[in-house]
C-alpha cells in the first residue's frame, strides 16, 4: 500500500489498513511512504513492514544517481512479489511504482492515463464524502464494504513514559488538566490570529486552572514569537519535537486545539479530543472526527469559502469571525465532558 505524503493524508489512510487486515487476516501489509511521515506508522499492529521512499533526496542528486536510487527501490518492491498493491495517492510516480511491482492486482483511482497502470480502477468523483471515504473506494473495488474505523496511530509504553518525563521537565503538572495549542499551519489563510491564540491560552490558564502547551513546527517560529510576549507563565512552549515524540506528548493531553494542518490529525489518532479551527479548507473532507469522541469543529460559513487560497486578500473573514470566547467555551465544554 502506498500514500507517499503528507502527515494528515497518511494518518487518514490507517482505517484502510485496519479494514484490509480484518478482511485478509493472514496477509502481510507493507506501507510505502516518504520520511519523516512514515515513522508515524511505526508499531501499527496491522503493518508488517515500512518502506521509506526517499523522494527528497532526488533533487540533490545527479539524474543518474537519482535513477539508481529509484531503480533500487523498484527491484526491492519486485522481490517482495506482492499479490495486491493499492495506490492511495494517484500521482504519476505512485502509479508507476505500483505498476513496477508487477502485483497481479493493482488498485488506484481513474486519473487520466494512470488508470491504465492499474488492474482495478475506482472513480474518484463518486461515492465519498470524507478523505477516509475516498480511500475506502479502493477497498470497494476488492469487494470490501465494511464501515471505516477511526484513524489510529500507536505508541509504545516507553514512548508514553518518555513523553510524561518530558512534560514534567518542561514544568507541566500532570495532575492538572493539560491543553495543547497548535497556532501554525502551512497556508497563511488557515491561521487563526496569533494574538487570539495567546488570549485563549491565558484564559484557559486563569479560568480553567489548566496548564497550556504550545506546539509548533519549523515554519511557525514567527507566530510563536508574536505570542510569547503576551503569554501567562503557565503557558509552556514545547519546542521543536520529532514526530513520534510529538505524537506521544499529544496523547498525554486532555484537549488539543489546532488550525487545519497536519498536527491537527495527530491528536485524534491517539484519542485526544481535538478542536479544529477551519477557514478556507473543507472540513467535510478533512475533519472526519466524531463529536461522540469529544472532537469539535469551529467554522464560519461565509459566501467565499471554501476558497482553497494560500493567502486571503479580503480581510480573512472566515477566520476573523471565530471569536476567542467561542473557542474558549468549546474548550471548557470538551474538558468538562471528555477531558479525563
Amino acid at each position: 500500500m502506498s500514500r507517499f505524503r503528507f502527515m494528515g493524508d497518511i494518518i487518514l489512510t490507517t482505517p484502510v489498513v485496519t479494514a484490509l487486515k480484518a478482511h485478509f487476516p493472514d496477509a502481510e501489509i507493507d506501507y510505502l511512504a516518504e520520511p519523516p511521515y512514515i515513522e508515524l506508522l511505526r508499531h501499527h499492529p496491522d503493518i508488517a513492514k515500512l518502506i521509506p521512499f526517499e523522494r527528497a533526496r532526488y533533487g540533490k542528486l545527479p539524474w543518474w544517481k537519482s535513477a539508481v536510487v529509484q531503480l533500487s527501490l523498484i527491484k526491492k518492491l519486485r522481490r517482495s512479489k506482492y499479490d495486491l498493491a493499492i495506490d492511495l495517492l494517484g500521482i504519476p510516480r505512485s502509479a508507476w511504482f505500483l505498476r513496477f511491482t508487477k502485483a497481479p492486482i493493482r488498485v488506484g483511482g481513474c486519473f487520466r492515463y494512470r488508470s491504465h497502470l492499474y488492474t482495478h480502477c475506482f472513480t474518484p468523483e463518486q461515492g465519498w464524502k470524507t478523505a477516509v471515504d475516498f480511500h475506502f473506494l479502493a477497498l470497494c473495488k476488492l469487494g470490501i464494504e465494511s464501515a471505516p474505523a477511526p484513524p489510529r496511530l500507536f505508541l509504545t509504553e516507553a514512548e508514553k513514559e518518555t513523553a510524561q518525563k518530558y512534560l514534567r521537565k518542561k514544568g507541566i503538572n500532570l495532575s492538572k488538566k493539560i491543553v495543547g495549542i497548535h497556532p501554525g499551519a502551512t497556508w497563511p489563510a488557515k491561521i487563526w490570529p496569533a494574538g487570539r491564540f495567546a488570549e485563549l491560552a491565558n484564559l484557559i490558564v486563569s479560568r480553567l486552572n489548566a496548564d497550556v502547551l504550545i506546539t509548533y513546527g519549523p515554519g511557525d517560529r514567527a507566530i510563536v514569537e508574536k505570542m510569547k510576549v503576551k503569554l501567562h507563565s503557565r503557558v509552556i512552549l514545547a519546542g521543536l519535537l520529532p514526530l513520534r515524540r510529538l505524537l506521544a506528548v499529544l496523547a498525554a493531553l486532555n484537549v488539543y486545539i489546532s488550525n487545519d494542518c497536519g498536527p491537527m490529525h495527530l491528536a485524534p489518532a491517539v484519542s485526544t479530543p481535538t478542536i479544529g479551527i477551519f477557514g478556507p479548507g473543507e472540513p467535510d473532507i478533512w475533519f472526519p472526527y466524531s463529536e461522540e469522541d469529544g472532537h469539535r469543529l469551529l467554522i464560519k460559513e461565509i459566501n467565499c469559502r471554501p476558497c482553497h487560497q494560500n493567502e486571503c486578500h479580503i480581510q480573512h473573514r472566515c477566520m476573523d469571525r471565530i471569536s476567542v470566547d467561542e473557542v474558549f467555551q468549546t474548550v471548557a465544554t470538551v474538558l468538562e465532558n471528555y477531558g479525563s
